[in-house]
């Protein structure tokens, strides 16, 4: 619970209008005016970043991340999500992950679903891709997902809502041990355990968007 409630303070950070256009076009138009042409030619990409060293073992958060039903209760305007398959077992752990899910998000209001596809690199790295968007893991790292269980690729296994042209979600997760100062003087006789090294993980959080409608 306290991992969830710490990720929540995390996404919070970028729930806040912190987008900043990567490549910024002049005379857009009014952002409550919604487009009935073209509207993706006026919409740039804009890109977030947030990280924290979190006091918790890094495999517990990536289970966390990689639990996409439980999005909604720290991700800020996911209102659901659910797994609509998963990859074939990764060679290292024998385990199943998500590899595509159905996600709804609004805010005032707007409501819109999206499907992502998702890549986990087993407790290190998780993208998400919608879209045009591509994953940035080396393929020879993603055998897992070559073939999935039901034999769909990734572009036939999407099936993109009307929010973004492209959305690229990327979780990265770095051991961070800690261990605290030893106290001045000589150690004392049963005190050892102030010698020992907390578990710590450095999580970051990118992403990169670029929306379907000036709108939003």
């Amino acid at each position: 619970m306290k991992a969830t409630t710490t990720l929540l303070r995390l996404s919070s950070t970028l729930s806040k209008p912190q987008f900043i256009p990567q490549h910024p076009h002049k005379n857009l138009p009014s952002p409550t005016t919604r487009l009935f042409v073209s509207p993706s030619t006026f919409t740039p990409t804009q890109s977030l970043a947030a990280s924290r060293i979190l006091p918790y073992p890094r495999s517990a958060l990536y289970n966390l991340i990689a639990d996409i039903p439980s999005y909604p209760t720290f991700l800020p305007y996911c209102q659901s999500a659910r797994i609509t398959s998963h990859s074939a077992p990764d060679p290292t752990h024998n385990h199943r992950w998500p590899h595509t899910a159905d996600l709804r998000v609004g805010w005032g209001p707007y409501e819109e679903s999206f499907r992502s596809r998702i890549y986990c690199l087993p407790y290190h790295t998780l993208e998400a891709c919608a879209g045009s968007a591509h994953p940035t893991i080396p393929a020879s790292e993603l055998k897992h997902y070559a073939d999935t269980p039901t034999g769909e690729s990734a572009s036939q296994d999407i099936q993109d809502g009307p929010l973004f042209t492209s959305l690229l979600t990327r979780w990265k997760l770095h051991e961070f041990p800690f261990k605290p100062s030893p106290p001045d003087g000589p150690p004392q006789e049963g005190n050892a355990e102030k010698n020992i090294s907390y578990p710590r993980t450095e999580i970051s959080l990118v992403i990169e968007a670029r929306f379907a409608s000036a709108v939003y």
